[in-house]
């Protein structure tokens, strides 16, 4: 990890160490108020309590009062408070031992109950003589307050005592603690309560803006989810706990009373929902993902079945759902957790606090667990700091989406492997620090031609292999510049196409860069493995350096490195560096582009022969056309810089055609000067091949021209021949069909050249110059032309041979029997006029 990653991640931990103590000091100043409620044996006051349930909910309040004995003492703690519907009737006597008078407050703390009827009798020798009390759900004309804090206030004059029998019903949740406080305690109880609720409600309600602000911005549905979430806990626990008779209006709050156990399902279902979109689940479902998502529609029908079920039947359904989804969830935390989502360490950590005041709530209203203050408030201090550890980790999140859109951006997707946009991030980099560097990229030889036989995946991992073998030998090395450092490891090199890589070269000589070329030539030299194919391997290196004094260059440095690598791959030479007069600016390569357009619709191109000469008899078999262009200005432009002008312009197809046509015209004419079996042989490429009218428009040129089909060959590169393997069959078949030859050409520098002989129509074989030249001196050179002059002779296909420069090539391939041979040895390519002359002074002999 970067000291950038540390420092953040270090000033985070603080951060969260920090908000850890204050809500710990928050809570110890707010302490727990319910500890100053009035206890058994505290002095002035005497408390007298006892209990009865009426299962059968039939007596009414004077049937209990005049049966006194019926209430007979017993603790509050001995209360069997359930979920059953049944009546619970309980009896306070209170006695003041002072003689100064006294307020004390009776307080029910579960502002859920629907009826609480209070009987205050001044005299329990007359306990008919009651002032009557109504509170509870459905009492009329109460303020907030009363329903928020169900409470009952007693004056008690100086050695007297009073009675209060209070009647209990609900449909819900019956349990009620109660407890008496003196006045002043109570306030105080009120008022940290007021305190926390406070706190909480702005918490949920900062964070619910603040989300939908950025819902607004990103659009993303998860923002909305969060502010349900705050929604539905602020209406759940504003029943619960009782604040939300201050922020909701009544009509509303009475309404979400009525249907507390379907809000509660709502909670449950943000909360599972928040998860899923969270971990972006809904894109690679597990079956533990599945299970939860499938659990999402079971809570949606829960909760609306709860609408139209009593509240003592819908509230253990809603626990017995709990029980389902607690292991369900952990589970699902546990998986995310082990995909080391360590951008979601927070929202994880979030689960701590609302896990356990989850479960503390149920357990203090089904009275498995005492009751108090932060007990009874659980909850809500678990979700007030879950909502501040969710936003962290929503904050967490966009930043680790807008890394990992960073590094998509700058990653091919298929191979993780860094791509020219880092490439081009770190050049910018580089020459606004004004640093002279070099742009160096790295071909592997004829890797399209292997491509149909692997699937993208192997594909895939075989440019993975290469790219680490690369970049091993690069890592060793200071002068290559460190485009990435990730916990992976450096990264020196990257991806800029299917078998092509470029890096950046900082401070080397071009010794030590050509040293290091060897060694990675070397490397590769070791081949790979993919299934069952070894596949040797060798690549092309062409460099172009830039310099902080040359403004104009850094536009031009990458185009400038592939000239170089295809000066390489042309010169069959493993390097090449740009050279400036070599090549042409960008401002001139535009106004080639226009120029050969115009020179190819003003038919100002040419076409040069070279001949083909029968090895067994020495006559002119016939001549490969070549395309020249002579410019004004700038004279001679090499085919290879005009046939990539005209590639990047769009007219490649257009040239060929012309080239096709021109090579018609030529034969013709050989034919009417008596050189009747003359052949003339045409290159055409992939491109051409893919274009969807290539076949039409060949058609209607060689219906314009007498000349015999079987004198005209296409030579078809066996490097380019792959893009498309069904269109290419059936391309050459419809050529074949028509009488014209079809060559492959440069053979023996592809890796597919056997499979192309035996499914493609082919009648000719051209053995590629690099084996040729030196066929004197190269005893392995000599070794595979015998080779392939054998195959073609079995295979009943015709050998031509190219770059025979000397007498003593010309002999090996004539005793090997070698069919036709091709090169400066005989003639340089000429212009057709010269050509024909020099066709009268061939001996013929």
């Amino acid at each position: 990890m970067s000291t950038r990653g540390k420092f953040k991640r270090f000033v985070a931990y603080s951060l969260l160490t920090l908000l850890a103590i204050l809500v710990y000091q928050y809570l110890v100043v707010i302490a727990d108020p319910t500890q100053f409620a009035i206890k058994d044996g505290d002095p002035g006051i005497h408390i007298e309590r006892g209990f009865f349930v009426d299962t059968s909910q039939q007596l009414s309040h004077q049937q209990v009062l005049e049966n006194g004995e019926i209430l007979h003492s017993r603790s509050f703690d001995d209360i069997p408070w359930g979920f059953e519907q049944q009546t619970y009737w309980l009896r306070l006597k209170l006695h003041n031992s002072t003689s100064q008078p006294t307020r004390v407050v009776v307080h029910f703390a579960n502002p859920m109950l629907e009826q609480i009827s209070i009987y205050h009798s001044d005299n329990p020798e007359y306990p008919l003589a009651v002032d009557i009390t109504e509170l509870g759900w459905q009492a009329e004309s109460l303020m907030a307050k009363q329903r928020a804090f169900p409470s009952y206030e007693v004056l008690l004059a100086g050695h007297s005592q009073q009675q209060l029998v209070v009647r209990i019903a609900t449909e819900g949740i019956a349990k009620t603690p109660i407890a008496i406080y003196w006045f002043d305690d109570f306030a105080n109880l009120m008022q940290v309560t007021f305190l926390i609720w406070g706190s909480f409600v702005g918490i949920l309600v900062v964070m619910s803006l603040y989300n939908l602000v950025l819902y607004s911005g990103l659009k993303d549905s998860i923002y909305l989810v969060y502010i349900g979430y705050s929604l539905s806990i602020l209406a759940m626990l504003g029943v619960v706990i009782g604040f939300g008779h201050y922020i909701w209006p009544e009509a509303i709050i009475r309404s979400l009373r009525m249907n507390i156990v379907s809000v509660n399902l709502s909670v449950v279902i943000f909360t599972l929902s928040f998860a899923l979109l969270f971990f972006n689940s809904l894109k690679r479902p597990s079956r533990i993902i599945r299970l939860c998502i499938s659990y999402v529609p079971f809570l949606i029908l829960l909760a609306i079945v709860s609408l139209f079920l009593p509240e003592y039947i819908a509230a253990p359904i809603f626990f017995l759902s709990m029980v389902v989804l607690y292991p369900l969830i952990i589970i699902f935390l546990y998986q995310q957790f082990r995909l080391n989502h360590k951008w979601a360490r927070y929202y994880l950590v979030s689960w701590v606090p609302i896990i356990i005041g989850g479960a503390l709530q149920p357990m203090v209203l089904t009275g498995v667990i005492k009751g108090s203050f932060l007990m009874n408030h659980s909850l809500m201090i678990g979700v007030m700091c879950e909502v501040v550890l969710m936003a962290m980790a929503l904050a967490s999140r966009m930043q680790y989406k807008k890394e990992r859109a960073l590094f998509n951006a700058t990653h091919d997707y298929g191979t993780r492997l860094p791509n020219t946009t880092l490439l081009e991030n770190r050049i910018a980099e580089l020459v606004s620090e004004q640093q002279e560097f070099s742009v160096c990229l790295i071909e592997v030889a004829d890797f399209p031609s292997l491509q149909p036989y692997i699937s993208s995946t192997e594909t895939d991992d075989l440019i993975v292999m290469i790219s680490r073998a690369i970049n091993l030998e690069l890592v060793s090395h200071q002068g290559f510049f460190e485009l990435e450092k990730t916990s992976q490891g450096i990264h020196k090199l990257v991806k800029v196409r299917d078998g092509l890589f470029a890096a950046l070269i900082v401070s080397q000589q071009s010794a030590q860069q050509d040293e290091d070329y060897r060694r990675i030539q070397a490397a590769l030299s070791q081949g790979a493995q993919v299934s069952e194919l070894y596949i040797a391997l060798s690549a092309y290196f062409g460099i172009s350096s830039y310099s902080a004094h040359d403004d104009e260059k850094k536009l031009d440095v990458m185009k400038q490195a592939q000239q170089a690598l295809d000066q390489a791959k042309r010169e069959i030479t493993a390097i090449a560096r740009y050279q400036s007069n070599h090549a042409y600016s960008l401002a001139q390569r535009l106004s080639l582009a226009a120029n050969l357009q115009q020179a190819l619709r003003d038919n100002k191109l040419q076409l040069y022969h070279q001949p083909q000469i029968d090895l067994q008899t020495g006559l002119v078999d016939g001549s490969e056309v070549l395309l020249r262009w002579h410019h004004d200005e700038f004279g001679n432009i090499p085919p290879d810089e005009f046939i990539s002008i005209a590639e990047d312009t769009g007219i490649v197809n257009e040239l060929t055609l012309w080239v096709i046509e021109r090579a018609c015209q030529h034969l013709e004419i050989l034919r009417q000067q008596g050189y009747e079996d003359h052949n003339v042989s045409v290159n055409i490429s992939g491109k051409d091949i893919a274009e969807p009218g290539f076949l039409h428009n060949v058609r209607g040129i060689l219906a314009r021209y007498k000349i015999s089909l079987n004198n005209l060959t296409f030579e078809l590169t066996e490097s380019v021949t792959v893009s498309d393997f069904h269109l290419l069959k059936q391309t050459l078949d419809e050529l074949t069909r028509m009488g014209i030859n079809i060559a492959i050409d440069d053979y023996g520098t592809g890796y597919s050249s056997l499979f192309y002989i035996s499914q493609l129509p082919f009648t000719e074989l051209k053995i590629d110059k690099s084996f040729v030249v030196d066929l004197d001196v190269s005893e392995r050179h000599r070794t595979i032309v015998k080779t392939t002059i054998e195959m073609a002779k079995s295979l009943d296909l015709r050998l031509v041979a190219e770059g025979i420069e000397s007498a003593s090539i010309e002999a090996l391939l004539r005793e090997q029997d070698c069919h036709i041979a091709q090169g400066y040895y005989y003639q340089r390519p000429i212009p057709f006029s010269q050509y024909l002359t020099w066709l009268k002074t061939w001996r013929q002999d």
